[in-house]
């Protein structure tokens, strides 16, 4: 069974885009063996939150993150698509960058500050 049949479906009649949607997606990719075999810690993309939970705020760009996950646990991306349409070649640029190996700048989430 692969790693990411868990994953919440890719099809788009059954995928929950919204914010709330690609940061619970993003959680979940998260915590794939391709992605924990980073090495990447949760405080590279969230703030921790005040009861101590790892995954409290995005620091970065939910809709980038998702995009960058989902390439490394090569997987359908629910936010690409999304992403290209508000900032075009953007997704596309950051999914190449995962398949030559780089980390890409992520955008910091609502345009604030890390």
């Amino acid at each position: 069974m692969p790693e990411h049949a868990h994953l919440p479906s890719s099809d788009p009649e059954q995928q929950d885009s919204s914010l709330a949607g690609i940061e619970a997606r993003c959680v979940a990719l998260y915590q794939l063996p391709s992605l924990q075999g980073k090495g990447w810690l949760p405080n590279l993309f969230w703030r921790r939150a005040a009861d101590g939970d790892l995954f409290g705020s995005l620091r970065v760009d939910p809709w980038e993150l998702e995009v960058l996950f989902a390439a490394v646990a090569g997987v359908p991306s629910l936010a690409g698509p999304l992403l290209e349409a508000q900032r075009p070649g953007r997704a596309a640029f950051i999914a190449r960058s995962i398949a030559h190996g780089e980390l890409p700048y992520l955008s910091y989430a609502d345009g604030g500050t890390p």
